[in-house]
């Protein structure tokens, strides 16, 4: 269990750094957005996330990097989420990859999951996915024992 959790945190640690390193972190409404880094596309150092796959409220830090023009993206989430024992907090991590469906299909394990840029809209997971599309999300879960 200490190899997992020194993975999870080192790579959570090495995104975090990546976005925190970039001088300018600026407001993109409603998201926040390295301006010297188009491919940093949401950072969150605190606040309330979903996460797909999970049905519980997640509390912490969230960092959604593009990867490069692919159209597909990474998530990253640390913090606290209420999935333990009757509902409890437990500390994890969360890494999930998001591309473009091919055909509107996915493979095994990962969930469908067709997106809107209406912030109003049920289907809003941000503005700077495709309209329309559907992502192939999976999602790697790390619960961080201390």
């Amino acid at each position: 269990m200490i190899g997992v959790k020194r993975k999870i945190l080192t790579v959570f640690a090495t995104a975090a750094v990546l976005a925190s390193s970039f001088a300018g972190i600026a407001s993109a409404a409603p998201f926040n957005a390295a301006s010297n880094n188009p491919n940093v596309v949401a950072f969150y150092p605190s606040g309330d996330h979903g996460v797909v796959g999970e049905n519980a409220n997640h509390n912490g830090t969230d960092l959604v990097m593009r990867a490069g023009q692919s159209g597909n993206f990474q998530q990253w989430f640390y913090g606290q989420a209420l999935e333990g024992p009757n509902g409890s907090p437990i500390t994890e991590g969360d890494h999930s990859l998001w591309k473009v469906s091919r055909g509107g299909t996915c493979p095994a394990g990962s969930f469908a999951l067709q997106v809107s840029t209406d912030p109003n809209s049920n289907n809003f997971w941000g503005d700077y996915l495709e309209d329309g599309a559907t992502y192939c999300v999976r999602t790697n879960d790390f619960h961080v024992q201390k």
